[in-house]
């Protein structure tokens, strides 16, 4: 009798086992179900972004952009971007990956990052390479707290923080700054 009385209770053991194993299968196929997904994705697109004033912010083009579920920030997969610049010329950048904030205040890109700009009067180009460096398109500034190099013509300036004013032309490295000036030919 005893033999039956143990087969029951292990019986009814395995039983309940069974039914809290299912229900935790059950908890995390729930629980990838509600993980964080894209509220949308596009794939190999290009577009113009403008601004609250109506003139074009930015283009871009790039293989994959997914905007986060909160419907506020993107996250984009190897991006080129196109800023106007004054006379019709533009800024060129690219980099691994990009973020770009609510209403595109801010777009940090990540990971081999280069800007390029237009040709100067004197056919020269500015440009900036880094790790990371983030556009304020709206106030024409880029900013970097990491190492960046600014190469002009034959030129090359680098340095650990950076502040541009692109309307301005100005650039401010900030700290461990080292240049290497070499006159140009004429």
């Amino acid at each position: 009798m005893n033999y039956r009385k143990g087969a029951l209770a292990m019986s009814l053991l395995v039983a309940a086992l069974g039914v809290v194993v299912w229900d935790m299968r059950g908890q995390r196929e729930r629980r990838v179900d509600t993980a964080v997904r894209s509220d949308y994705r596009l794939e190999r697109f290009e577009m113009s972004a403008y601004g609250e004033d109506g003139s074009i912010a930015f283009g871009l083009s790039s293989p994959l952009l997914e905007r986060a579920a909160d419907g506020k920030t993107l996250d984009i997969e190897t991006p080129a971007f196109v800023f106007p610049a004054e006379g019709g010329r533009s800024w060129q950048a690219g980099a691994r990956s990009a973020w770009v904030s609510d209403r595109a205040r801010e777009i940090q890109l990540r990971g081999d990052v280069r800007i390029v700009g237009p040709l100067s009067k004197r056919g020269l180009r500015t440009e900036f390479s880094a790790d990371r460096l983030s556009v304020f398109p709206k106030d024409n500034r880029i900013a970097s707290p990491g190492w960046v190099t600014v190469s002009h013509g034959t030129s090359i300036l680098k340095g650990k923080g950076l502040e541009a004013d692109m309307k301005q032309r100005r650039v401010k490295l900030l700290s461990e700054v080292t240049a290497r000036y070499a006159p140009e030919s004429r």
